[in-house]
């Protein structure tokens, strides 16, 4: 039998970095714009990628052809800007070369595992990855397991949650490593039939459902969601004891 859910509530946010602009990324900066501006969030938001749009890039990610050649953060800027009025800081580099300022909620839309260990120790940090089909969105603040031990020592004393787990520990990256190829492919130059149409799509969608509870609503009653849009599958995680056992 499954423990009670309970709530996170995180600090006020209002400075939000997303690194990684392609495929999940594209979409997921999208959604974002849409929500500050219909819901008149006050909250600066920074785009970091160092890649520029291609034209393999317009079939799978939230490009046009006429972007094509444009760097893909300073074109959803500029494009997110003139369709919601927003404005969004574009950073053309890599995020190693990037200083994340500790009162930032960070969104990882990257690719490799290496880039994304790098926030292991973020204090709100929204991990978003994915498969040929399948995915995951998590959201955490901690990756040290003894904080999470603390959590669970207080479990009956609070409604609330002091601490969640991040995508380090829920998704064991501490032993991922990034496979090594003789040629580096993209999933921008995958075929559909081996990344799947729409799995970018169901990323940011699951990633932006968490970034409404976290900007919107002020409190986390579902900090993960896993996916498979092939079996029409998603599994929503609630805060529970279960949940928090890493």
């Amino acid at each position: 039998m499954m423990s009670e859910a309970k709530k996170f509530i995180p600090k006020a946010v209002n400075k939000v970095m997303v690194i990684g602009c392609g495929g999940t990324g594209s979409y997921l900066v999208q959604g974002l714009a849409k929500m500050i501006h219909g819901y008149g969030l006050d909250i600066s938001v920074t785009l970091v990628d160092p890649d520029i749009v291609e034209e393999k890039n317009v079939s799978r990610q939230n490009f046009s052809p006429d972007e094509v050649g444009w760097t893909k953060a300073e074109s959803l800027a500029f494009r997110m800007s003139e369709r919601y009025g927003v404005r969004f800081r574009a950073v053309v580099d890599r995020c190693e070369n990037v200083r994340m300022p500790h009162d930032y909620l960070a969104v990882t839309c990257v690719d490799r595992i290496a880039p994304r260990k790098m926030f292991q120790n973020a204090p709100l940090w929204l991990d978003l990855g994915n498969g040929e089909s399948q995915g995951q969105a998590i959201f955490g603040t901690t990756s040290r397991k003894e904080k999470i031990k603390e959590a669970l020592e207080k479990w009956d004393n609070s409604p609330f949650v002091s601490d969640l787990p991040n995508a380090f520990l829920k998704v064991g990256m501490s032993s991922l490593k990034d496979r090594k190829s003789k040629r580096n492919v993209s999933c921008a130059e995958m075929v559909f039939s081996e990344q799947g149409c729409f799995v970018n799509e169901e990323s940011a969608q699951a990633g932006l459902n968490i970034l409404h509870q976290i900007l919107v609503c002020g409190e986390v009653s579902v900090p993960a969601t896993y996916f498979d849009f092939r079996k029409a599958r998603k599994i929503p995680a609630s805060i529970t004891k279960e949940y928090l056992d890493i």
